[in-house]
């Protein structure tokens, strides 16, 4: 039993230790802070309030220096925008917010020219912003209100990473959270039926975590690789918790023919 009890602590330190922080822990139902005040491609400065216009809006958070999964991420975004049969501007709105204070209004243009030019269809750019923050205090309290937990790390040639999860928000026309959709591709459908419910103030619960769990950024190559400690973690207790049933089924079976022998 000593044994088993080593073993499970070792199973959880592994698929639960310093990066378990790490991820998107939902905040549905709840409202962002509309007030606060990010800086646009264009530099212009308003309110998270103004930029929503009272649309239902997509909400993905980025930096633009990013490595990794942020590319991927808002191309998955534009591919899918692409296909949906909603009128951009009028029925929906869409924010790619950067987290990192060091980026600037010129980065989120740079970023915003790269990715939208990948739109195939006639789309009225003036729809989806892409925005930089004033300050840190900004930048915690939106990441706060959305549940996106993430860490700074200086690699080994000293440039500035950050390990975060990928996925969207959408939110409703007064700010409140409906969905959230992880990973960095998204069906079409799904995007347009959480835009529609979020029109409508509703609701509804995700479906899939699996990858913020699966994967995990690899900081000395500066990309995100599949976690294969954190799933052999998860078999292990798994199979630890199987053999702890089986065995305290087991004590009560003999316990039980004990007793009936007597």
């Amino acid at each position: 039993m000593k044994l088993f009890f080593v073993a499970w602590l070792f199973a959880v330190s592994i698929a639960f230790g310093d990066s378990a922080k790490i991820g998107t822990y939902e905040r549905l139902g709840s409202h962002l802070p509309l007030e606060l005040v990010f800086v646009d491609e264009h530099n212009q400065e308003k309110t998270l309030g103004e930029f929503l216009q009272g649309k239902p809006t997509i909400i993905s958070l980025n930096y633009f220096s990013c490595p990794g999964i942020c590319g991927p991420q808002i191309d998955g975004v534009v591919k899918s925008l692409d296909k949906i049969q909603l009128r951009e501007g009028k029925e929906y709105r869409a924010l790619t917010i950067s987290f990192a204070p060091e980026d600037t209004p010129d980065d989120a243009f740079e970023s915003k020219r790269n990715h939208l030019n990948a739109l195939r269809k006639d789309y009225d750019q003036s729809a989806w912003n892409f925005l930089v923050a004033k300050d840190k205090a900004t930048i915690d309290a939106l990441t706060q209100a959305l549940g996106f937990e993430y860490k700074k790390i200086i690699n080994k040639q000293g440039f500035v990473d950050y390990i975060h999860p990928a996925g969207l928000a959408i939110v409703s026309p007064d700010g409140k959270i409906t969905r959230y959709l992880n990973g960095i591709k998204y069906l079409h459908f799904d995007v347009k039926m959480a835009l529609l419910e979020a029109s409508e103030g509703k609701v509804r619960p995700t479906i899939s975590k699996a990858l913020a769990f699966c994967f995990s950024f690899d900081p000395e190559n500066s990309k995100y690789v599949l976690s294969i400690n954190k799933i052999f973690a998860t078999i292990m207790l798994v199979l630890i918790g199987g053999y702890f049933i089986y065995l305290s089924v087991g004590k009560r079976r003999k316990k039980g023919d004990s007793d009936h022998e007597s």
